[in-house]
């Protein structure tokens, strides 16, 4: 598109120049005359003989003056002499009886004198001031030649022009869709969930876009990823669930066969309505994750330690009728102000404290709760289990994960305790962990302390 217009202003600026520049000379010519007649209409003789010599080398003009008598032969015959006398050489002039009758009439009139080999003309202006002809006059060369000479070499310069332009066209297009079209394939990449990044050294706005692509593309990426992480836990929940709740069906249908065709021995109630009660938990279960999942996070501040000692307490006749004993190390810490969501974190100390209860080998677990590092907190609960191994450390926080060398409820239980607290810890932007070392498992959760 630039190439073309580039041929059309350049070609219609020769055309132009080409065919109209004759024209247009003696128009100019022509307007000169005219500017020099309305400056001299209304001076008298005597005026305009004081002002001729300047009008003249001013405007490079000839202005001469003679009687208006006797016939037009005659009347030649003194305007040629006068303009001889002005050294203007003449082959050609004559003035007819019509414009001299025109003259007389008080009109203007306008003549161009071809002096034929002379390559001029003279393009004069007459009128009549006070019973004398006056004649304004100026020489119109003839410039054919001169303007075919000068045509051809601004055929040649807009030619060479043109060139030019267009290399350099050829040049910066080049510089511009280059890295459009990188940019477009790594566009049509992304689009394929090809997460592409492409190097852009421009420095103007297309390696600005290029870096806004980049960002787009990286963001995109981690966004993929975790979807896909996402749909993966999805399709893993999904499959563990058809697997928990389809166990306890199968139970309680077999047992309920065994009751129809009198084989009940007198346990078969109480297995049906221990695998009720499993699948009712499970349920609570996976209504609280979800509703943790949808639930928005109102943090606000709290007093750390109080709500451990609430919680606490709540435990005090559980650990006494299991003759449990709880070692606590919290006391010591001055600064216990953190802002969390209260409720969220209530929840994650229940399900701790009671999966310590529950699944604890001794008869004593420990909390504590430290000054760690940049102003946090280090929550920690230990208990001791031989059932883990380290390998199975690091699934324990996934939806049902229960430790396969047992699969007794009432010592895996379901699953999905810890998962709710790992859901609530992320959520709430939480540092936690859970290590293994000598038989004794500990989770720890990392808290700023507010001022």
């Amino acid at each position: 598109m630039v190439s073309i217009i580039l041929l059309i202003v350049f070609g219609t600026s020769y055309l132009l120049h080409n065919f109209f520049s004759s024209d247009y000379y003696l128009y100019k010519m022509k307007t000169k005359i005219n500017a020099i007649y309305d400056e001299v209409k209304d001076l008298s003789l005597d005026q305009l003989m004081e002002k001729e010599t300047a009008i003249e080398n001013n405007n490079n003009v000839t202005i001469v003056r003679v009687e208006n008598n006797g016939s037009a032969t005659i009347i030649n015959e003194n305007i040629q002499f006068a303009l001889y006398k002005d050294k203007v050489a003449l082959n050609k002039f004559w003035i007819t009886e019509e414009v001299l009758q025109k003259v007389n009439e008080g009109k203007t009139v306008n003549l161009l004198f071809n002096q034929g080999k002379l390559k001029s003309s003279l393009l004069t202006k007459i009128y009549e001031q006070d019973g004398s002809l006056i004649l304004i006059g100026t020489v119109v060369v003839h410039n054919t030649d001169a303007l075919n000479i000068v045509n051809q070499f601004s055929f040649y310069s807009i030619l060479l022009g043109i060139i030019i332009s267009l290399l350099l066209v050829a040049y910066f297009s080049k510089k511009i869709i280059t890295p459009l079209e990188q940019l477009q394939d790594v566009a049509k990449d992304i689009s394929n969930l090809d997460f592409k990044q492409v190097t852009i050294k421009s420095g103007d706005e297309i390696e600005e876009l290029s870096k806004s692509i980049n960002q787009m593309s990286q963001r995109l990426k981690s966004a993929h990823a975790e979807l896909e992480k996402k749909n993966q836990s999805l399709n893993t929940l999904i499959s563990s669930i058809s697997h928990e709740v389809k166990t306890p069906l199968s139970l309680i249908q077999a047992y309920t066969i065994g009751i129809q065709d009198e084989l009940d021995d007198g346990t078969y109630t109480d297995i049906i309505l221990e695998q009720v009660k499993y699948t009712s938990v499970m349920v609570d279960y996976l209504i609280k994750l979800s509703k943790i999942q949808k639930t928005e996070v109102h943090k606000e501040k709290f007093d750390l330690k109080e709500l451990l000692l609430k919680v606490i307490s709540q435990y005090n006749i559980t650990l006494k009728n299991k003759n449990l004993t709880l070692q606590t190390d919290f006391h010591s810490v001055e600064r216990s102000i953190v802002e969390e969501d209260i409720s969220q974190i209530e929840i994650v100390f229940n399900n701790l404290i009671s999966n310590a209860i529950k699944y604890g080998e001794e008869n004593i677990f420990g909390i504590s709760v430290v000054n760690d590092t940049h102003g946090t907190l280090k929550f920690t609960i230990t208990n001791k289990t031989t059932r883990l191994t380290e390998k199975q450390l690091a699934y324990i926080w996934d939806p049902f994960y229960v430790i396969e060398e047992s699969r007794n409820k009432e010592i895996s239980g379901t699953g999905l305790g810890l998962s709710i607290v790992a859901e609530i810890l992320a959520k709430n932007d939480l540092k936690y962990e859970a290590t293994l070392e000598d038989s004794y498992i500990s989770f720890s959760v990392w808290f700023d302390v507010e001022d």
